[in-house]
């Protein structure tokens, strides 16, 4: 029980650990930017249901302003390509994260002399 684990074990453990960490802040991040993508998706479904001289504000950090439908609505739809842009880069990072967890984790077992875990099929 008190044995220490060779450094280049020791150094793969961190590393497995850091890529899991960093999985784990991707993963949080994507599911925060889907949120304001369907928030922003939402926003632009109710303003397609005004008329062009409803009154509409839109916020500006701690600010709301006075705007126009097609002025809103041409700011969601920036901001809804925006998001989606990001989605699509974040589901690509976890997706190479996932793969290099899963190879690290393979490569420790292998160097701790443990299975890994048996492919469904």
């Amino acid at each position: 029980m008190g044995e220490e684990l060779p450094p280049r074990v020791r150094q793969q453990l961190v590393r497995v650990q850091q890529t899991r960490d960093s999985l784990q802040y991707v993963t949080a991040l994507l599911l925060q930017v889907k949120q304001q993508l369907a928030e922003t998706k939402n926003a632009q479904e109710q303003i397609s249901g005004l008329t062009e001289k409803s009154v509409i504000y839109q916020a500006s950090g701690p600010l709301l302003f006075k705007t126009t439908k097609t002025k809103a609505t041409n700011s969601l739809k920036e901001q809804i390509e925006a998001l989606e842009l990001r989605v699509k880069s974040l589901e690509k990072q976890e997706t190479q994260l996932r793969k290099q967890y899963d190879t690290l984790q393979d490569t420790l077992r292998g160097m701790l002399g443990q299975p890994g875990p048996t492919p469904a099929g």
